[in-house]
């Protein structure tokens, strides 16, 4: 069947079934890990360990090798365009935190991977703190389901257009990857301190929040909101932005301006930071952490904490039993060695050349990202 043929006929042939009726749910496969036993097979770092935020680092060890999907189960993120689901085809070791589905030849898992991640989930998920999404709630899920051809058609589109964006997100990180270079060549590393600058505690050169902001007192519904999702993992690129609302703002906020980078507290080896050139508010998940002027620049505290030596830290500081997180008063014992004013303002004037180039990669970045939204939506109305 042709999906560009009469899009009112091609609605009528597409299916609606439930997720249990066109997968086989291999949970029951899955180990969980606890810190201590995961760094035990983690020295060769082998296969992707995943949990419910996609891959959380590697292993030596395999529990699956097959094509599976993996949807967030608990701690993770199930609204519109969230990505709660991650399509694996290779070995590779799953937790408890994500359910894990192979197929039963009715449905392609690329097709139901974009259709999981493209909508919103979250009245499936129960729990007032940490969300979840029970087997019996994922199985009801109810998938729009074209013939097999039409499904594997339409994943061939959308990774076609996926892949434009990720060679987008590719040169970004090198960009990046290359300003991380020239810091590390200027200043070192944090923990040999090749160069004897005076050592100081994270907690004497950054001013930490000091409390929730009250929605009354300020118009926060004109801001911008930031949360852990709206920022991309090691490159620190904000995306999917939305203002504020009155939703968003009942629950606890922090309130930053340009002069704050942001820190995300939940599980610190993600290495999500952030610089915003905008004021806005911002998940109390998250800390916005204003440098001392007279000590450091934002753009130094910012690939500071983005050095291996300060996420090993932050790892071991934010072991938990469900959620790792760093709190304040963790964070500001870490130690690290702080140079002249006038060669931090020489790295940032490097660092601003390398900005101008990626603010165009960019936006490039933002064109390609549109136009996988637009296939995305147009894929399942039947409208590619």
């Amino acid at each position: 069947m042709d999906i560009t043929s009469n899009k009112k006929e091609v609605g009528t042939k597409w299916e609606i079934i439930q997720i249990k009726d066109i997968t086989i749910n291999l949970d029951n496969k899955r180990k969980p890990l606890n810190e201590a036993e995961r760094r035990q097979i983690a020295k060769k770092q082998l296969y992707p360990y995943i949990g419910a935020n996609n891959i959380m680092g590697y292993v030596d060890e395999y529990i699956f090798d097959q094509e599976i999907i993996c949807i967030a189960e608990d701690g993770g993120s199930w609204g519109e365009n969230q990505k709660c689901c991650v399509h694996i085809q290779e070995k590779c070791w799953v937790n408890n935190h994500a359910h894990v589905l192979g197929s039963n030849g009715k449905a392609d898992l690329k097709y139901l991977m974009y259709y999981l991640n493209a909508k919103d989930l979250n009245k499936f998920i129960t729990g007032s703190t940490r969300g979840k999404l029970t087997k019996s709630a994922l199985d009801s899920i109810q998938i729009p389901l074209p013939p097999l051809p039409v499904q594997n058609r339409i994943a061939a589109i959308l990774d076609a257009a996926d892949a434009l964006r990720r060679k987008d997100q590719e040169l970004l990180k090198k960009y990046d990857e290359l300003a991380q270079a020239i810091f590390i060549d200027m200043f070192g590393d944090p923990v040999r301190n090749e160069k004897g600058w005076e050592v100081k505690k994270l907690g004497d050169a950054v001013h930490f929040p000091s409390g929730l902001v009250d929605p009354k007192t300020k118009p926060y519904s004109s801001f911008y909101h930031v949360g852990g999702d709206n920022i991309e993992r090691n490159t620190g690129r904000l995306f999917g932005l939305k203002r504020s609302n009155e939703l968003s703002l009942k629950s606890g906020k922090f309130h930053f301006t340009k002069n704050h980078i942001l820190y995300n507290k939940i599980r610190p080896n993600l290495n999500k930071v952030a610089l915003p050139d905008f004021e806005g508010i911002c998940s109390a998940d998250m800390y916005p952490l204003l440098p001392n002027e007279n000590l450091i620049l934002k753009e130094y505290l910012y690939f500071i904490i983005r050095t291996d030596s300060y996420l090993d830290f932050a790892e071991k500081q934010a072991r938990r039993a469900n959620i790792p997180k760093i709190n304040m008063k963790e964070m500001a014992c870490f130690e690290f060695p702080i140079p002249p004013l006038e060669i931090q303002i020489k790295f940032v004037e490097l660092f601003e050349v390398l900005k101008v180039n990626s603010v165009k990669i960019n936006q490039t970045l933002i064109k390609s990202d549109s136009l996988f939204q637009t296939l995305l939506h147009k894929a399942f109305k039947g409208e590619l």
